[in-house]
């Protein structure tokens, strides 16, 4: 297919809706935390990497401490000439692991899960390890030990589908851990995919419905959910690839993307959403009509080690930003034909997320670009 369309895409300020919305918590007369061209300058960075990247389609949206600004670029299906619209729904990979955290937290809130005790008191289905014992707060802080992806991602993985987040154990529940519980910090899908197990079984109902009674009905997220590749879905984007699914080569031209079914990590990477959605979610966690002190609290708290060392990963969060100035928590997810990013900036109230249905030129290393200039501190500096 010859992929031309670039050239005829309207210019930027034709798909930037200024002061789009006034979300209903906003207090209607404070102060945006940027100005509008700081806001154009973010929008017009992800602009410059959907052209870079010759993406198929981006949505991007800004909340600058008082409203939402957005962006849709490029198209949801390219086949069919359908544009992406403020309600295309993306699938947003491990952005999915900030509302698996989520759900922990407010089940431990409740006191329907004990985060210290041992997972086998919820999910006895997982075998007791000889290296130690296993937790929720450990999972939390990717700190389990769980292994992640080796080579089993491959036709069969990717066209099987699970009924349920006990079911999908069986990927690895019988393998060796890759580190004694709480002794060393890595990064795990199935961890999440546990903990999901835990959730379940604490909060009495399936996972999914957990999420969507705990958070998505009281957020009001109304275009975010569980992606079911087989059934159909309104609004749902394709997705597309410069960049082979299994040899991770980069190909001559686009090709469209089979349909992966990620059912087997549903508490680590099998949401949709709308930048919007997830814009909203971030602002929520920032205040206080959800959420408790503690909560949020425990949100941007570092999980640690035995030895003490501080873990990159807390409740789905990646916590490299909190060192930074001004500090800022990322959540961020890639699977072939699929990138996704979120940044919440708690002192300046602001958030911002992209998604797209296409993994580039570059693949997913083009979001470490549109992140760090994203957290750029200068492009984020109050005006004098």
């Amino acid at each position: 297919m010859h992929f031309n369309r670039l050239s005829r895409l309207p210019s930027l300020t034709l798909f930037i809706s200024l002061a789009l919305t006034l979300p209903a918590q906003a207090q209607p007369h404070q102060a945006a935390s940027l100005t509008g061209q700081q806001v154009t300058q973010m929008l017009s960075q992800a602009e410059s990497m959907f052209s870079r990247q010759q993406l198929v389609g981006l949505q991007a949206a800004i909340y600058d401490g008082q409203r939402v600004h957005e962006l849709n670029l490029g198209y949801a299906d390219i086949e069919h000439r359908v544009p992406v619209s403020s309600e295309t729904r993306f699938e947003i990979a491990s952005v999915t692991k900030a509302f698996t955290g989520l759900a922990q937290l407010l089940l431990a809130e409740s006191g329907e899960l004990d985060l210290d005790k041992p997972i086998q008191s919820y999910v006895p289905e997982f075998p007791v390890s000889p290296e130690g014992t296993l937790t929720t707060r450990q999972l939390a802080g990717s700190t389990g030990g769980i292994r992640h992806y080796q080579s089993e991602r491959d036709v069969e993985f990717y066209s099987t589908h699970y009924d349920s987040v006990i079911d999908a154990l069986a990927l690895f529940k019988d393998d060796a851990l890759v580190a004694a519980p709480g002794s060393e910090s890595h990064y795990s899908s199935y961890g999440f995919n546990l903990m999901a197990a835990v959730i379940e079984r604490a909060g009495g109902k399936p996972f999914t419905e957990i999420i969507q009674s705990r958070v998505l009905t009281p957020m009001q997220l109304e275009n975010t959910g569980f992606t079911d590749v087989r059934a159909p879905m309104p609004h749902r984007s394709r997705h597309y690839t410069f960049i082979d699914l299994y040899s991770r080569e980069v190909l001559p031209s686009l090709q469209v993307m089979p349909t992966l079914n990620h059912s087997y990590n549903m508490g680590g990477g099998n949401m949709y959403s709308t930048a919007s959605d997830l814009v909203s979610f971030g602002r929520q966690l920032m205040e206080q009509e959800l959420l408790s002190d503690h909560v949020r609290a425990e949100l941007e708290a570092t999980h640690f080690t035995s030895g003490g060392q501080p873990s990159m990963f807390s409740d789905g969060w990646v916590m490299i930003g909190l060192q930074s100035q001004p500090r800022f928590l990322m959540a961020g997810g890639s699977y072939p034909g699929t990138l996704s990013l979120l940044l919440v900036f708690p002192e300046l109230q602001v958030v911002a997320a992209m998604l797209t249905n296409t993994w580039g030129k570059d693949g997913p290393d083009v979001m470490d670009q549109l992140i760090m200039a994203w957290t750029d501190p200068v492009l984020l500096a109050p005006e004098d």
